[in-house]
């Protein structure tokens, strides 16, 4: 039985409470930048306050946000790996369910609804997770100066964000509820047979 939006988003949004609870505490043995904060703050100021114009506010935000990404890159690279670690192993590891599939009684396979390859759920999970702006941000900020960073990161973004909102439609309207995702990766979302 082929399962509609309402149940993948339920166990989708789950799945995310889980990782992001992860996520925040390993993050506790993190020290924000202050100085980042402060130059974040200041630039806001000055824009609402008509310091600085549309355009000096746009060039120093894309050099604060790569500011904040290069002191992120342990950060990036932790989020990359409990996402793979977590939407991909953990998934493939459980036969194509998360705790969140779990739940909502419902798992992720592959052609003919055999079981999914640990290719199936890495390709499906790249642009959906945030993997890819995750994985990004970790390596090509280190190579790239913060014109190209920005500009590749917004395209990365648009694709990321393209693939879920085609996806959303192709789940809520398709007659087989596979979404761009899911057709990338050769995988479909089953309920679970009882």
């Amino acid at each position: 039985m082929k399962v509609g939006f309402l149940k993948r988003l339920g166990a989708f949004v789950f799945d995310y409470l889980i990782v992001g609870f992860i996520l925040s505490f390993i993050m506790l043995g993190f020290k924000p930048n202050s100085d980042i904060y402060k130059r974040t703050n200041e630039l806001i100021k000055n824009y609402m306050d008509g310091k600085i114009s549309v355009e000096e506010y746009t060039k120093e935000y894309k050099q604060i946000n790569y500011d904040m990404q290069k002191e992120d890159v342990l950060v990036n690279g932790i989020s990359a790996g409990l996402y793979v670690g977590y939407f991909v192993i953990f998934a493939w590891l459980n036969k194509g369910k998360t705790i969140g599939k779990k739940l909502f009684k419902i798992k992720v396979v592959g052609k003919d609804n055999r079981d999914v390859t640990l290719v199936n759920m890495l390709v499906r999970s790249l642009f959906i997770y945030g993997i890819l702006s995750s994985i990004y941000s970790a390596i090509f900020v280190n190579f790239l100066g913060v014109n190209a960073f920005d500009q590749v990161g917004t395209i990365v973004s648009w694709i990321e964000g393209f693939v879920i909102i085609v996806s959303f439609f192709m789940v809520t309207y398709r007659k087989d509820k596979r979404g761009l995702h899911d057709i990338m990766a050769g995988t479909s979302v089953i309920g679970e047979v009882r």
